[in-house]
């Protein structure tokens, strides 16, 4: 048994094994950092029975050793670390007992700056990280073969180990290493590395993998087999597509959505979420031009709403529409409690603005704070201002630096089959985090697919729909026409989900996109032009439907327990005194919980909570019900961290809470 001595600031630590030590700026964590640049939860010193291990849990400024960035390492001596960037704070490591190794040989160290998980070419040394197959790598029309234990480092650095030269492709775009249980892959892009529709943090490598690097279906394809499996490559790349519904905050999602066939659940795009849509290099459409692409992307913000401590809650995008600082964007963003917000919020305690960087690789960084001056709760749109810079010090309108403003077009010159691009902040798995904030715009491509009304609003242009992949984290940003102008505001997203057969109607596989033309924002930018009103009411507001009253006075609803994928008839049961024991479960992973519900009328609002075992709650959110009042079986996709033993959904509805338990066998 070792003890691990930890001294940083002057403080000591001792700590016996077995156990896990949390390390970060919460108060909670057993080794409690103090400098800004350090996260909350910044990484975990484990013990595996051979000794401990420093594992880097997500930070967003990283763990340094020896000027480089790693994700985990294995204490072999006194080891110097640094949290929050090659600077940050320091920690020494010393295992008692344990002799200092000798000093690294220069010439294996990678090039200074370059981000990576360990050394090159090197495995964590210890036990059981060297056993196991070999891996090969397929890239760019070559093959590679790498033993256990290796560190695979990929992107279009030349230093790499798989060198892919793609403008999608980050220098260092992701890492394959050998961990104690296998290959494990874990992107280290600001694009993101997807499989199939699903973008991948990181990934245990079981079977032959086809991974897109920058973009799901136009980036950069790499292949990873592990040796053993290799026979079996071909049956595996025909690879099981996995449902999925609309991302919310906290990685839950806010979709309710039939299992088997036939309706559309739509749900607003508040906040992170692991399905970010078709993001990647921006592509340019035919008729739009570079300069035209260029100044809409730097007018498009990441808006980050914070509460009274200044902690985000959750983020949207919002675009720049005047020199003196407008920004357009959704009311369930900038004003959640607008009047018409169904079901209506809380708003955040401020609203921080970051703009775009002129490099597509790196991410927006808070520069302003800003305020909802005028919103409209029934068409979901805001209009901000620019009041503050990020520390809340009030500036003037010459005094900011602002891009060049995006024009507005005329939304009703649009055509069924026009091309539109959209620009937005998606693809974060926590918003509530200050991890969760590192993130680059995304552009996507489409067409106008139809125009829909909608009952409180006239006319039949109330929506635009389109085939734009847009995520969790694109509500407010702009769909551009082939002008670059705004032409609409991307507001929502509707999936159907289909298990097996979905009859001759069809599906929506890959969602579709719901888009608030621009010329219904014309009340409101003109009202923001001349001041604006933070007590403008919706025109609408009156012919909005009212929320169906007791709907739990006729409609029933019981937990149906839980699934790895989806695929449920809503006959398993399961209580708290009796949970249901689901086996083959390896987190962090996305696993869906059921409901039977039945006679519930659409527009009833309803809220998901998740809860851990010892009644701890890990996130929620609120919705509303659009699956009709027939018998359903509603599947609820939840994104669950490293660490559970099990698992407590909870549908809230009027008042009445349905809990689902699950354990994992």
């Amino acid at each position: 048994m070792t003890t691990l001595h930890v001294s940083a600031g002057g403080r000591t630590w001792s700590f016996e094994e077995p156990r896990v030590v949390s390390i970060g700026r919460d108060t909670g964590s057993g080794i409690v950092l103090t400098a800004p640049s350090a996260s909350r939860r910044h990484a975990e010193l484990r013990s595996d029975g051979s000794g401990w291990v420093l594992v880097d849990v997500g930070s967003s400024g990283g763990t340094w050793l020896n000027g480089n960035r790693v994700t985990e390492v294995r204490l072999g001596g006194p080891t110097s670390v640094r949290f929050g960037g090659a600077n940050g704070e320091e920690v020494v490591l010393t295992p008692a007992g344990v002799p200092r190794p000798a000093a690294p040989d220069p010439a294996t160290l990678p090039p200074a700056g370059l981000a990576q998980t360990v050394l090159p070419g090197t495995g964590p040394a210890g036990p059981g990280y060297v056993s196991g197959p070999g891996l090969l790598v397929r890239a760019g029309g070559t093959s590679r073969r790498f033993p256990p234990g290796t560190v695979i480092r990929i992107g279009r650095d030349p230093a790499n180990e798989v060198v892919v030269d793609d403008p999608s492709v980050s220098r260092l775009h992701g890492v394959v290493e050998g961990r104690p249980d296998g290959w494990w892959y874990v992107d280290r892009s600001t694009a993101g590395t997807f499989l199939e529709e699903d973008r991948v943090g990181q990934r245990k490598l079981e079977d032959p993998t086809t991974l897109m690097l920058g973009h799901p279906t136009a980036g950069a394809e790499v292949e990873v087999v592990p040796i053993v499996a290799a026979g079996a490559a071909q049956k595996s790349i025909a690879k099981r597509k996995r449902r999925r519904t609309a991302a919310l905050v906290g990685g839950i999602v806010a979709a309710l959505v039939l299992v088997g066939g036939g309706v559309t659940a739509a749900a607003l795009l508040l906040g992170d979420d692991d399905d970010p849509g078709r993001t990647g290099g921006p592509t340019e459409p035919a008729g739009l031009s570079t300069e035209e692409l260029d100044r809409a992307k730097l007018a498009s913000v990441l808006i980050i709403a914070v509460d009274d401590d200044g902690q985000p809650m959750y983020t949207g995008s919002g675009t720049i529409i005047s020199e003196d600082g407008l920004i357009l964007t959704n009311a369930h963003v900038g004003k959640p409690s607008a009047p018409g917000q169904r079901p209506p919020g809380d708003d955040p305690a401020g609203l921080l603005v970051a703009l775009t960087s002129a490099e597509d690789d790196k991410p927006a960084a808070p520069s302003y704070t800003a305020e909802a001056i005028v919103s409209d709760g029934v068409l979901d749109l805001a209009v901000l201002k620019i009041v503050a810079d990020a520390d809340g010090k009030e500036i003037d309108d010459d005094d900011l630096d602002l891009p060049a403003p995006v024009p507005l077009g005329d939304s009703d010159d649009l055509r069924t089959g026009d091309e539109l691009t959209a620009l937005g902040f998606p693809a974060v798995a926590h918003v509530a985090s200050d991890d969760g904030l590192d993130r680059a715009l995304t552009v996507t491509r489409g067409v106008v697919s139809t125009f829909l009304k909608e009952t409180a609003v006239p006319g039949n242009r109330a929506w635009i729909d389109s085939d734009i992949r847009i995520g969790s984290g694109n509500s407010g940003g702009a769909s551009i026409n082939d002008d670059g102008e705004l032409v609409g505001v991307n507001s929502a997203v509707v999936t159907e989900a289909t298990v097996g057969d979905s009859g001759e109607g069809g599906a929506f596989t890959g969602g579709s996109a719901r888009i608030r033309p621009v010329n219904l924002t014309a009340d409101i930018v003109e009202i923001a032009k001349k001041g604006g009103d933070p007590d403008y009411v919706s025109p609408y507001l009156d012919d909005l439907p009212d929320p169906p009253a007791d709907p739990m006075g006729q409609a029933t609803a019981t937990a149906a327990g839980w699934s790895l994928d989806g695929n449920s008839d809503c006959t398993t049961t399961s209580t708290l005194s009796d949970p249901q024991i689901l086996t083959g479960v390896t987190l962090p992973a996305t696993l869906f919980a059921h409901f039977a519900v039945s006679g519930l009328p659409d527009g009833t609002p309803f809220t998901i909570e998740l809860y851990n075992p010892e009644g701890e709650l890990l996130g929620s959110l609120d919705g509303a019900w659009n699956l009709g009042d027939g018998d359903v079986c509603a599947a609820v996709s939840l994104d669950l961290p490293e660490g559970l033993v099990g698992a407590i959904a909870v549908l809230v509805i009027d008042g009445t809470s349905i809990e689902d338990p699950v354990l994992f066998g």
